[in-house]
């Protein structure tokens, strides 16, 4: 159950997570590229024992495909080899890798990788691994499968149901009684995080779970909440009904979860959640009597209710890929439906819920997915897929845009399947599906301390080239996309980089990658030096709402990009120029106290100058801040360059524009007038939006977006 929460057409921010490659409009989807390896055979003795699936998680890193769960081998029906627990896979051929052999003595519930690709991260229910004591928690290097160092450990029970990775945090979920790490030892009940680089726990993050097991966790990258959900049914001692918590990330002993929480029977043996993830404003929970509801984040309310055709079982794993949800089950073919704020079907009422109409039904198979922006089922998303019965229990988003699922398969598409399975998209229906030929791999024309010019061979196609893109090896991430055969990679920071081509044409079919070129920058040496103190504003002339001023210049180390006047009273920026001179208009009554700021290029402010004191009989004064904008997202990425929009805001005078802070520094990246901008940032900085008005006013902060 690892989670991947990419924007679909845009890049992971975060190094080495690996990012969903978006669909070609109007394709979808199938299951007619599967593959002919997986894993079979059942241990005993788990904690899974009763649920009759061979895999509970997949993760990607690189061109690996990671299986774990409680099978005991690998297998293409031809040839089978003893791996138990955990196996890799090529993520483009699907064929079994022998080279990884990890040795677990139990299953494997939950996988996650590391932020740069140099750990995966594995939970379950076994002690040891490679023969060393571990519990049910570990790191361990994804080329060899040998044990990392990383210190991090859980006790008492001993079970890892789930994970979540966001920013330094690794939140790991289940059952288990105590937790320990290089920096100490603690009780724990369910759930803790850990520093996913040192493996320190933080000994003031443990809420108390009781009357049960975690089997879902995610955390929120836009509210400071983690979601917890599972079979318990109280958290810090308040009642959680149905299974499901949201507790504060910074104070794990306030839990605010939801009383009104809206499970599907009055049976109170049958009110749990097996799993839950957050994307775009929504939190989903999934669980038992059938359902999947979509719950407003800012309030928890609920937005949507989906269920199953009574009597077809219940939804246990959750993936967010791209700009959809991907839920799984153990719902044979029958009828999945929509509703609309507590929707019913067949008489299933979600508990507390009257004459809620059916607002649609659609066919459902082991697996269906939810649109993210309307809560809605992608009617288009059928997949033709078989089980014995318990069906879908992971799911993961391949960096080609294909689909792996994993859990009780026995076939798809009509072929025989061994528990996993490779959805892959058919292309438009009646149109071009031939990918371009393979193009020549990256060759060096010139390499700069941050950029590299590069040239390749050109690809061939039925129809025809539409541009080719350059890669990362190490993390898929797309570093120049061209429609031609050369380009500069511009932004790099120091290191080494394993670089491949891929051909795309106008239907979205892209080609095999070519072989690899590595390449060694030294990077741009990050500018943290803050610019000389500037002048305190001279005033030159004043209007009844205006004052025009001039001040003397700073200087930098790299060079002066600016200058900002600053509101002494509260902060405000009342004018932000390139030179050393401005007017501020629209001042109401009053007198303010100004100073100066210069800032450089890299987003280092200076010291403030001296003060001036400025009276004006000005206008109406104007206190109130614009709305807050929202839907903060990438829209696009070349190179070190990130084009970002968002939804506009609004304000009782009228919004002036928008600065664009880094989250790390809180300093402003850029000012703009409009609701789009483009940043040259490394990679990995994460970035918020406020709007502002004439008066200096400011609104809150959108969302958070890692570029």
């Amino acid at each position: 159950m690892s989670r991947l929460v990419a924007l679909f057409g845009a890049l992971c921010g975060a190094l080495g997570l690996v990012a969903a490659v978006p669909l070609p409009a109007g394709a979808e989807l199938s299951s007619s590229a599967t593959t002919s390896w997986g894993v079979t055979g059942l241990a005993t003795g788990t904690f899974t024992d009763r649920i009759r699936s061979e895999v509970f998680a997949i993760e990607q890193i690189g061109s690996r495909i990671y299986v774990g769960g409680r099978f005991l081998q690998a297998t293409n029906g031809a040839q089978t080899v003893n791996q138990p627990f955990l196996a890799a896979f090529d993520a483009n051929t699907g064929d079994y890798i022998p080279s990884f052999t990890p040795q677990l003595d139990n299953a494997v519930n939950a996988l996650q990788a590391s932020p740069d690709g140099s750990k995966l991260f594995i939970g379950g229910s076994f002690e040891t691994v490679n023969g060393t004591q571990t519990g049910g928690l570990a790191a361990i290097n994804p080329t060899t499968g040998a044990l990392d160092s990383w210190s991090g450990r859980i006790g008492g029970y001993n079970l890892v149901r789930n994970m979540d990775l966001v920013g330094s945090n690794l939140y790991v979920s289940g059952s288990f009684g105590a937790v320990s790490s290089s920096g100490g030892g603690n009780t724990a009940w369910g759930a803790v995080r850990f520093d996913w680089q040192t493996g320190v726990h933080d000994a003031n993050w443990r809420p108390v779970v009781s009357g049960g097991s975690v089997w879902g966790i995610a955390a929120s990258p836009d509210l400071d909440r983690v979601y917890l959900a599972g079979y318990f049914n109280s958290v810090n001692g308040a009642n959680r009904p149905g299974g499901f918590a949201a507790v504060n990330a910074s104070n794990s002993s306030n839990a605010s979860g939801v009383q009104g929480f809206q499970v599907n029977t009055t049976n109170v043996s049958r009110q749990y959640a097996y799993d839950v993830v957050v994307t775009n404003g929504f939190v989903f929970v999934g669980g038992s009597e059938h359902y999947v509801q979509v719950l407003t984040e800012s309030n928890l309310s609920l937005f949507k209710f989906h269920i199953s055709e009574p009597n077809r079982g219940d939804y246990q794993d959750l993936e967010v890929v791209g700009d959809r949800v991907y839920a799984g089950c153990h719902c044979r073919l029958g009828q999945a439906m929509n509703s609309a704020n507590g929707v019913r079907w067949f008489g299933g009422v979600p508990f507390g819920q009257t004459n809620s109409p059916i607002i649609a039904t659609q066919d459902n198979s082991w697996i269906f997915a939810i649109d993210t922006n309307t809560g809605l089922a992608v009617t288009t998303f059928i997949p033709n897929i078989n089980s014995s019965g318990p069906g879908i229990w992971a799911i993961h988003g391949g960096a080609d845009g294909c689909l792996w699922i994993g859990g009780d398969i026995t076939k798809a598409a009509g072929e025989d399947q061994y528990n996993i399975s490779r959805l892959c998209d058919e292309g438009n229906p009646g149109g071009d599906t031939e990918r371009p030929s393979t193009p020549g791999a990256p060759q060096v024309q010139n390499i700069g301390s941050d950029s590299v010019d590069l040239t390749w061979n050109p690809s061939t196609d039925n129809v025809g080239v539409a541009g080719y893109r350059i890669y990362n090896n190490a993390n898929g991430n797309v570093l120049l996309d061209v429609p031609g055969t050369s380009g500069t990679i511009n932004g790099l920071a120091a290191g080494s980089y394993q670089l491949y081509t891929r051909a795309y044409d106008a239907a979205g079919n892209e080609s095999h990658r070519s072989g690899f070129t590595t390449v060694t920058v030294t990077g741009t040496p990050v500018d943290t030096e803050r610019p000389s103190t500037p002048g305190a504003p001279q005033v030159q002339n004043i209007g009844s709402d205006s004052v025009d001023l001039t001040w003397n210049p700073s200087t930098d180390n790299v060079g002066v990009a600016g200058y900002r006047i600053y509101n002494n009273a509260n902060g405000n920026v009342l004018l932000d120029v390139p030179g050393t001179s401005g007017t501020i208009n629209g001042l109401a009554a009053g007198s303010y106290q100004l100073y100066t700021r210069a800032y450089d290029a890299a987003g280092n402010e200076s010291h403030r100058s001296g003060f001036t004191t400025v009276t004006v009989t000005g206008t109406p004064v104007d206190t109130e801040r614009p709305s807050t904008p929202t839907g903060l997202i990438i829209t696009g990425v070349n190179g070190a360059t990130t084009d970002l929009s968002w939804n506009p805001s609004t304000d009782n005078v009228g919004v002036t524009g928008y600065r664009v802070y880094d989250n790390g520094t809180n300093m402003v990246i850029t000012t703009v007038a409009s609701t789009t901008a483009s940043v040259t940032v490394p990679v990995g900085t994460s970035v918020y939006v406020k709007a502002f008005d004439a008066a200096g006013n400011e609104s809150s902060r959108t969302n958070i977006v890692t570029l």
